[in-house]
This record gives structure tokens, C-alpha cells and sequence, in this order.
């Protein structure tokens, strides 16, 4: 045998059917494997949701801790608030009030400088924007926060205008402002609002409307909510802030935009808590995991308020909601604890659990 004939064995290549056989191969364990990599990732991305969720409910009691209340949903009188914009009346959100005890003292410290202290009458634009960051070249609406996003949500870090309004969230702008940084945790402010029913409104863990809210023009500001005791129902039967994966009307810096309700804006009716504790749902469209959809774009998760004038730009598209696999949607508890939820669960156990103190028996979903 001579030198070439065995060169020219040693240099034989695959056949184009072997070539075939091994990309059939690799292409089957890819797709075998892949599902679980999502799945691996999607666990990661729960956990650290969790995590946030945690980090959130620990700055809520530390501010109960130093202020012996929690926050109010929005620091001052919601009729005389508007939603973001560059130029009105505004209020702080809850998320403004814990920044000190999510490592974000400094910013804290430059909003309390420039608002005189969250005092009355103050303007998001103009020469009197208590939202510019002093000495630097950033403003404080745009400031991203890695604490309040989470890892699954599919959507932008700030602020964006649907193109369609059937949607109803945030459709003819912004009140001239540009990357306004988003949250997908909010407080949850109850059933519904207080202007909606002055039965069931407001009885979250953090109401919209602060409960001392008597005179704007005299109220002393900023406002706060309730305290511990508050809390009848339970502290770790009740919720506190809820995941959401509205993309409009949710700047982290707006009172207006980072609350959820738990009735659907396209609800025809409240639900009503009957005597023995059982909630009647009759028309009650509940607002978890609720929003617009490819076959039903006219949904709207988050409750239509009755402060009209608060929303010149739009409502809610999404209530309480997750883009977690299963439809599970990550809930706080006033006493600190994470739970997740599935969007099948009963409405009327729902609103029994973002209820404060409307005596129910809960037995845990």
C-alpha cells in the first residue's frame, strides 16, 4: 500500500448523510432541551421577583418602624392631584416615601430638599420642578430603579403611550416629559377606590386616599396611611403591594400611576360583602391577571376612578399581573411575606385577601 492511498484514507470526510444524521441529532436535543432552559430561567426570574418583593415589604415596615404608619398610596388630597405631566398639581407616591430604606436616601434627600419637604403646591415642571435632581444633569422621574422592575416583565423601563386606544392606558402623551421610569410593584389600595364606594373603597392595606384626609388647603402634607393595628383581618392575610405589568400609566414617582384596585374598569357593578362575610360578585369583573388580550382588546384591569380630573391622559390597561409562566402574579403581605397567586383563583377569596378589615375567614388559596 503506498503513501498516498493511506493519506487519502486518513483525509476521508462525512457523507452529506452523515452530516444530515448529526444536525437531526443536534437539533432534537436542542429542542429537548430548551423547554427546560426557559423553565430554569423562568425559576430564576420568580426568585429574584420574590426577592424585590421582600426588599419592598422590609422598606414598608422599616418606614412603619419610623413613622409608626405605613405610607398613603399618594402623599396628599387625590382630588387636587393630576397624573405626571409638566405642569399641576402632583403627589408623591408610596415608593418616594421608602426610598431612604431601599439604599436610595440620597435621592430621597434631594426630593424632600427641592419640595420643601413633600410640602403643598408642588409642580413637576416648569422652574419649580421638585423632580429635577439637584446638581446633576438627570431628573429624578427618569431614575431607574432595578429594585421596582421585574426580571420577567416583557415590556420597557419607562413609560410607554399605546398606540391604540382601545387599551386605555396612557394614549396622547406623557404632559410633554420623556423617559419616565416605571414600576411593576404597587400598592394595592383595596377593592376599589373611594369615590367609586363608600363602602368598599379604599379598604386596602394602602389606601389611595390617606385616612385623615380632611382639607387640602390645610391638611398638614405630606399625608400617611394606617398603622399596624389597622390591619384586622390579618397582617399575613393581607395584601399589601401587587405585581403589575402595566407599561402606561405607572411612573414609580406618581401617586396617581402606582396603585392597582382589585375591580376591573369594565366591571358593571362593585362587589358587596354580605353579613356573613362571603363577598357577592354578581357584575364584579375581578381585576387579577385582567387587561387587554389579542380576541379582547377593550380590557382594562385597573378600576376607572372617580377622580376624573387625576387622569387627562388615560387609565390603566393592567391591574395586578405578571408575565410569569401559569398566570402566577407575585403579591406582598403587610407582614412581609411573598406569595404568589393564580389568576383562577375565586374573585371573592381575592378581595377577601386585599381587604383590611372586612372581618372575612380566610382560608389561605
Amino acid at each position: 500500500m503506498t503513501h498516498g492511498m493511506v493519506s487519502s484514507r486518513l483525509k476521508r470526510g462525512f457523507t452529506l448523510v452523515e452530516l444530515l444524521v448529526v444536525i437531526a441529532i443536534i437539533g432534537t436535543l436542542v429542542g429537548l432541551l430548551l423547554p427546560a432552559v426557559q423553565a430554569a430561567r423562568e425559576a430564576a426570574n420568580r426568585s429574584n421577583c420574590s426577592n424585590k418583593n421582600k426588599q419592598l415589604g422590609l422598606a414598608m415596615q422599616n418606614h412603619h418602624d419610623s413613622r409608626k404608619a405605613f405610607p398613603a398610596a399618594i402623599d396628599r388630597m387625590p382630588s387636587t392631584a393630576i397624573a405626571l405631566s409638566n405642569s399641576g398639581v402632583t403627589g408623591f407616591s408610596w415608593i418616594v416615601h421608602v426610598l431612604p430604606y431601599m439604599e436610595e436616601a440620597n435621592l430621597y434627600n434631594t426630593l424632600a430638599a427641592n419640595s420643601n419637604r413633600f410640602a403643598r403646591l408642588n409642580t413637576t415642571g416648569g422652574s419649580n420642578n421638585v423632580y429635577t435632581l439637584a446638581g446633576a444633569s438627570g431628573l429624578a422621574y427618569q431614575t431607574q430603579l432595578p429594585g421596582l422592575l421585574c426580571p420577567s416583565f416583557p415590556g420597557q423601563p419607562t413609560a410607554q403611550i399605546s398606540t391604540a386606544s382601545a387599551y386605555r392606558s396612557l394614549l396622547t402623551g406623557l404632559g410633554g416629559l420623556s423617559n419616565v421610569a416605571i414600576t411593576n410593584y404597587k400598592a394595592m389600595a383595596g377593592v376599589c377606590e373611594r369615590e367609586e364606594n363608600s363602602t368598599v373603597g379604599d379598604n386596602g392595606a394602602i389606601p389611595f386616599r390617606g385616612p385623615k384626609v380632611v382639607t387640602e388647603a390645610t391638611d398638614n402634607l405630606p399625608y400617611f396611611g394606617l398603622n399596624m393595628a389597622a390591619h384586622r383581618d390579618g397582617t399575613s392575610k393581607t395584601i399589601m403591594i401587587a405585581e403589575s405589568q402595566e407599561n402606561g400609566n405607572s411612573a414609580w414617582i406618581d401617586g396617581c400611576a402606582a396603585y392597582v384596585t382589585g375591580v376591573s374598569g369594565d366591571s358593571t357593578a362593585v362587589p358587596v360583602l354580605g353579613t356573613n362575610g362571603v363577598w357577592t360578585t354578581t357584575g364584579a369583573t375581578c381585576a387579577l391577571q385582567y387587561g387587554p388580550t389579542a380576541q379582547y382588546t377593550t380590557r382594562v384591569g385597573q378600576a376607572n376612578t372617580g377622580y376624573t380630573a387625576r387622569f387627562p391622559l388615560g387609565n390603566s390597561a393592567w391591574g395586578p399581573s405578571s408575565a410569569h409562566s401559569g398566570g402566577l402574579v407575585m403579591h406582598t403581605y403587610v407582614d412581609g411575606s411573598v406569595k404568589t397567586l393564580s389568576s383562577d383563583i375565586d374573585p371573592g377569596v381575592y378581595y377577601s385577601l386585599i381587604s383590611r378589615d372586612s372581618g372575612e375567614n380566610v382560608t389561605e388559596p
